[in-house]
């Protein structure tokens, strides 16, 4: 059964500029922590043309399209499963560049590990997918973006689990997610928030210098709250600003999404 979500996004007019931001960059060796016990999945912005890696080490995997999927090997010792704990060095030929991953066997879920393109590349294809819309518009592109979890491949993904931040006392806010769209200068960020006390929540609770000190918008998925639910809010910044946000000039609109 789906569920028809109505969030109200507060936009703040603010003056500011991008700077540019690396993803997971080709030919630079990057660690990236992977599952010891699933399979991962590793996304290019093109088509993959090679996966190099140690079978020695313990490592298998594949690739198809866009994608490779990559898995430590479990071994059986005296009839008990022996996870890999050591970290090895696999290669990812995409679009002519060469990524250097170093797999770190950790124990968590699978991990998407997603490519950036070269600079240029991502910062084009970004700027072409936000060519002549207005800033309001950009915002609800990036929140829908957010709400269904599917991006394009030129963003950047990074999964953020820094401590929890105090707003107020009756609720537990957690950052999850941050997403960077270089070249046009807008970044989202997504928390889990868990309500500790029967009462709506809104989002003006959510415009403090903790969340952002360049916010442009900010939507809650659920409003009303009982003591134990969850909810996630969606802030969009500025990556840069000149100067202090202009408070005085607030735009209100709604956006709709669908879950199961």
């Amino acid at each position: 059964m789906k569920k028809r979500i109505i969030a109200t996004a507060i936009f703040l007019a603010l003056c500011g500029s991008a700077s540019a931001e690396t993803g997971v960059p080709p030919e630079v060796p990057t660690m990236v922590d992977f599952s010891n016990k699933e399979i991962n999945r590793i996304v290019c912005s093109g088509p993959i043309s090679d996966l190099i890696f140690s079978k020695e080490k313990g490592l298998t995997g594949h690739f198809t399209g866009n994608n490779a999927y990559v898995k430590f090997t479990i071994e059986e010792v005296n009839g008990k499963r022996s996870y890999a704990g050591e970290a090895s060095e696999l290669y990812v030929v995409c679009g002519g560049s060469t990524y250097s991953i170093i797999a770190n066997p950790s124990d968590k879920q699978a991990a998407t590990v997603r490519l950036a393109p070269p600079k240029s590349e991502s910062v084009n294809k970004n700027i072409s997918l936000f060519k002549d819309m207005p800033i309001e518009k950009q915002v609800l592109k990036l929140i829908k973006e957010g709400y269904s979890g599917t991006y394009p491949s030129s963003y950047k993904v990074t999964e953020n689990k820094p401590a929890g931040i105090s707003l107020c006392p009756d609720l537990n806010v957690l950052p999850k997610e941050l997403v960077d769209v270089d070249g046009v200068g807008l970044r989202l960020k997504i928390f889990q928030v868990t309500q500790l006390s029967d009462r709506d929540i809104d989002e003006k609770i959510f415009l403090s210098n903790q969340i952002s000190d360049s916010i442009l918008a900010v939507a809650v998925e659920d409003h009303k709250l009982k003591s134990g639910d969850k909810t996630r809010v969606f802030v969009v910044e500025k990556k840069e600003k000149d100067g202090p946000p202009a408070m005085d000039k607030t735009i209100k609109t709604t956006w709709s999404g669908g879950g199961e």
